[in-house]
């Protein structure tokens, strides 16, 4: 979570912009796969302005959590639902993967012709890697469940399941904003991420 109003000003344009590729990947990957939905909202687009949800953003500059509008998905245009809703829901959190991967290339092309740029690239690769990881929680509404659901398509039918794990999230998320010493999800989130950051910047000396 971004503990100070002045911390998420400044990184506001780097999660609006990892925020668009992750939900443009979504429409995209849903598109090919034979569901013209996204498409036909404007949604297959890389404007922010098609992707940015007014209240998200909101919430992101007031309490440090914020989201995108969803991507409209219709399964019943897909050949094996289940599966394919798991690949366009995978394809969310591995554009942010990517993102970060390129914010890795420009940071070792930053260190010896712009070293002025290297906090911006820093952060923005953080905040890619955060947010993957976080949309790989296997708790609904997040990518995670629906990758889950595709490795268990048992789990696709049981919408009672999935609307009470709805609220599991939900409690995490306000517990982590109103107790902080409870994070449970930032003691999940946070390790993980520092592991692939970790990982992701130790190419920087191998480029």
């Amino acid at each position: 979570m971004m503990n100070t109003l002045a911390l998420r000003i400044v990184v506001l344009p780097f999660m609006v912009l990892a925020l668009t590729f992750h939900e443009y990947a979504h429409a995209f990957v849903a598109h090919r796969l034979g569901d013209p939905t996204a498409k036909y909202s404007g949604r297959l687009t890389l404007n922010p302005l098609a992707h940015i949800d007014w209240l998200g953003l909101m919430a992101l500059l007031l309490v440090g959590f914020g989201w995108a509008r969803p991507v409209p998905v219709d399964p019943s245009r897909f050949r094996n639902p289940p599966v394919h809703m798991a690949i366009v829901a995978a394809a969310g959190p591995v554009s942010n993967l990517l993102l970060a991967i390129l914010g890795v290339i420009l940071y070792r092309i930053s260190v010896p012709i712009a070293p002025w740029a290297i906090p911006a690239i820093d952060t923005f690769v953080w905040l890619n890697v955060l947010l993957a990881v976080f949309n790989m929680i296997p708790l609904p509404p997040l990518d995670g469940w629906r990758v889950l659901q595709g490795f268990n398509p048992s789990l696709y039918w049981n919408f009672e399941l999935e609307h009470k794990l709805q609220y599991v999230l939900l409690g995490l998320i306000l517990l982590s904003i109103l107790l902080p010493a409870f994070d449970i999800l930032g003691a999940i989130i946070f390790p993980i991420s520092k592991a692939i950051y970790g990982t992701l910047m130790a190419m920087v000396g191998l480029l």
